[in-house]
């Protein structure tokens, strides 16, 4: 029997998973490294690089969308905004984030606090419920990234870095907030739905990638020595994150967001090797007890699915507060949906919802 065979589905599903999140990791590396080549050659325009990524999943996957009449996710169109909104200024705070004389490593770490805010948010507004693996595995994976801020800071050598760590901060907000949203979108059809959602990110973020390259970054465009390297870099730059966004879109239809960025831990490991190899940084040894952590983490976050609870339970917060303004507005009101689903008066509380009968 061969080792795939002794295998439960399950655990095979979970394993797909697992590679699905190597390869985006080894591509988030990839971006990362383009754009430190565009940022010592001060080339580094953060909306301008990204601004033809959107530009690309637009002609794309929208236009395809259209003409093939494919159907559509329902959501309204102010949910595609702010998808693109968060999305733009989550890769713009980033970029930003590897400007100056910072520490690459550490700017990784920070930016791996998508983890925390996925997790928080996830709670808040999938009703999505963690299990004690699920936040050992969280915790692992964090001391992980702990132990490599550890290895890698060293007072002074670095002045920039409060700085980028705050870009960085906010970019991986940003990217929590980017990946719930295009979860559920996604969620809500087969592939058409993942085609919609990359061409609606790309419009939105089109849009508003060219109203704030106009404010922010035209002057600076400008003043650049455009050369076969430079645009090199940026072509690299642009390809890497549209294969990126394609294989997420993807991966985020078949698992859940935290799986995703539990993943992306181990691009620690891939930017420790690519630092050496490309530029020649020593890597610290305590990169390795750092990644043997954060494998750790995500395997054993792996071995339990969180438990999705019903989001159409009336007593959820989230739909309470929505039926108060929908109320004040004349708007339709978030009701149970037909389902064997058993609703009860108690003496505490009317229409409450108990159990899912089998």
């Amino acid at each position: 029997m061969s080792f795939s065979g002794m295998l439960s589905p399950e655990a095979r599903r979970q394993l797909t998973n697992a590679a699905y999140g190597q390869v985006i990791s080894l591509l988030l590396v990839i971006t990362s490294v383009f754009t430190r080549y565009l940022n010592d050659a001060n080339a580094s325009l953060p909306t301008f690089q990204t601004l033809f990524l959107y530009g690309g999943l637009t002609v794309t996957y929208l236009v395809y969308h259209v003409v093939a009449k494919r159907p559509r996710v329902d959501l309204p169109w102010w949910y595609w905004a702010i998808l693109g909104l968060v999305d733009v200024e989550g890769n713009y705070c980033v970029v930003l984030a590897f400007r100056g004389l910072s520490n690459f490593a550490v700017m990784g770490l920070v930016v791996h606090m998508t983890i925390p805010f996925v997790t928080i948010l996830s709670f808040l507004f999938l009703r999505r419920k963690y299990l004690p693996v699920h936040i050992i595995g969280c915790i692992l994976a964090i001391a992980g990234c702990t132990l490599i801020f550890l290895a890698t800071t060293q007072d002074g050598e670095y002045p920039d870095q409060v700085k980028s760590n705050l870009y960085a901060l906010l970019g991986s907000l940003g990217y929590a907030v980017s990946n719930l949203l295009n979860e559920y979108a996604v969620k809500k059809g087969g592939i058409d739905a993942n085609i919609e959602c990359l061409g609606m990110i790309g419009i939105w973020g089109l849009v508003i990638s060219i109203i704030q390259f106009y404010c922010l970054e035209y002057d600076q465009f400008k003043a650049v020595e455009w050369d076969g390297a430079t645009i090199g870099y940026t072509f690299g730059y642009v390809l890497t994150m549209y294969v990126f966004y394609t294989v997420v879109s993807v991966f985020l239809r078949v698992t859940e967001a935290l799986m995703f960025n539990l993943s992306m831990l181990t691009s620690d490991l891939y930017a420790a090797l690519l630092i050496r190899w490309i530029f020649g940084n020593i890597v610290p040894t305590l990169y390795w007890p750092a990644w043997g952590l954060e494998v750790v983490g995500i395997v054993l976050y792996s071995l339990r699915e969180p438990i999705q609870l019903r989001r159409d339970d009336p007593n959820w917060w989230l739909n309470k507060v929505w039926n108060a303004i929908a109320i004040r507005l004349g708007l339709p009101i978030k009701m149970p949906v037909d389902s064997p689903a058993l609703y009860i008066d108690t003496p505490t509380k009317k229409d409450s919802y108990v159990e899912q009968l089998a």
